[in-house]
């Protein structure tokens, strides 16, 4: 009798040790699955709150464009300094137009929007030989605005006359109940492949000007 209940008590112990160990794997796997929620909770958390930002930054932006509306740009200028091309030449005034369109984009943080420019320039060569002759024409150029506060930086590239060029302009001024801009500033243009109204090839001209614009609000 002595052997028969020393292997019951051996079967309990074993058994009491089999149920705990089962336990405590069923509580590691409770613990697991509950970690687990928590984490995917705080990813869904996360990727609300990152939905929520982008949701209002683009709202903010709308907003900001619709407050800007069409811009209308009217600009004189006068050259005075030119690259070694145009130093036999004298300037005149020159009469820009640009617009602007309700339209406000963002690329890594840097706000700007799209325009479109008309403009003249003229050059009137002041020494023999050839005293008289003009390099002028029309300007017509594609815009990139940026807007800061009542001040703008400009960069364009189109046809200057019968060349391809390039521009650009920055500007500050003050702003009039909010629908008037009257800004000063400096001015850039580079033709690469300028010429005269005889057709005479002058090659690379720059010059810079002195700008006065008058902005309205639409």
């Amino acid at each position: 009798m002595m052997n028969i209940y020393d292997d019951d008590e051996y079967l309990d112990d074993e058994e009491y040790e089999d149920g705990e160990y089962d336990d405590e794997e069923y509580d590691d796997e409770e613990y697991e699955d509950e970690e687990y929620e928590d984490d995917e909770y705080e990813d869904d958390e996360y990727e609300d709150d990152e939905y929520e930002d982008d949701e209002a930054s683009d709202t903010e932006l709308s907003d900001e464009a619709d407050r800007l509306g069409y811009t209308l740009d009217i600009a004189v200028s006068s050259p005075r300094f030119v690259n070694t091309t145009l130093q036999d030449y004298n300037s005149n005034v020159d009469a820009r137009l640009s617009f602007e369109f309700p339209m406000l984009m963002r690329v890594l943080g840097v706000k700007f929007r799209f325009g479109a420019e008309i403009g003249t320039f003229k050059f009137e060569r002041a020494k023999p030989p050839n005293m008289g002759q003009l390099a002028s024409g029309i300007t017509g150029l594609g815009l990139l605005v940026f807007p800061a506060g009542p001040g703008k930086v400009k960069i364009g590239t189109g046809m200057i006359g019968g060349s391809f060029g390039f521009m650009a302009e920055a500007s500050y001024g003050l702003s009039i109940a909010g629908l008037l801009d009257l800004r000063f500033g400096f001015r850039t243009t580079e033709a690469l492949n300028l010429s005269t109204s005889n057709d005479t090839k002058l090659g690379h001209g720059s010059w810079m000007d002195g700008v006065i614009l008058l902005g309205i609000n639409l």
